[in-house]
């Protein structure tokens, strides 16, 4: 889901990757939840009020959720501004090329994008440091 992806996807799979319900997403937003779904859907074009709203709802930043460009993090600032994609967020991050392959597969698989895949691996390593903490503490 790069630059060339449709808003409605990215809107899809960044709900989809919150656990967040079209209707919650709706009302987290304030916009009519069939709106929201036909947003989704492709099914009507997202206009700016609506796309700084749900952003906003989804702490992304608009540019991202409109045009897939980085940064993907609400009121995260990149200087120059970059185009979204896998390449330049693995390089970044100096992923071994085993694991920059994984990831890379995992969100063609989802139909995600890399960032993604690689916010919701950290959250689920976040999640697992957490019960194990709490496991370790009784």
């Amino acid at each position: 889901m790069s630059g060339n992806t449709h808003v409605s996807e990215r809107l899809k799979s960044c709900r989809e990757n919150l656990h967040i319900s079209q209707v919650r997403l709706a009302e987290m937003a304030g916009i009519n939840p069939t709106q929201l779904y036909r947003y989704e859907s492709g099914k009507a074009k997202l206009l700016m009020d609506a796309a700084d709203k749900i952003a906003a709802a989804l702490d992304v930043s608009t540019a991202w959720l409109v045009h897939g460009t980085l940064p993907i993090a609400r009121g995260a600032q990149i200087d120059p501004p970059v185009p979204a994609g896998g390449a330049l967020v693995l390089n970044f991050l100096e992923l071994p090329p085993v694991l920059a392959s994984a990831v890379k597969r995992l969100s063609m698989q989802n139909g995600s994008t890399v960032e993604i895949e690689l916010l919701d691996l950290a959250r689920q390593g976040l999640e697992a440091n957490q019960k194990m903490a709490i496991d370790n503490s009784f």
